[in-house]
């Protein structure tokens, strides 16, 4: 792999030319993807066990309906 500086920016950033065989190519592309798999599980961790869904007062801690959802009542005798 063969990496060449283009141009340097002012602002301290820069733009560079990745020169690479289909092998390395495949490599970096799978590694992207497996990090970004990566990143995403570990962000949504953060997320797991809060169950919070934003109004406190829908429903009892008992209850799997929120107060203004009841089942309907079967029509059967």
């Amino acid at each position: 792999m063969n990496i060449l500086l283009l141009k340097e920016h002012e602002d301290g950033s820069a733009t560079y030319s990745f020169d690479m065989t289909i092998e390395e190519r495949e490599l970096l592309i799978n590694f992207a993807i497996i990090t970004a798999i990566k990143n995403g599980i570990n962000e949504g961790a953060k997320y797991v066990g809060d169950t919070s869904l934003g109004n406190p007062e829908c429903g009892t801690s008992d209850s799997v309906h929120g107060e203004g959802e009841q089942p309907r009542e079967s029509e059967q005798p």
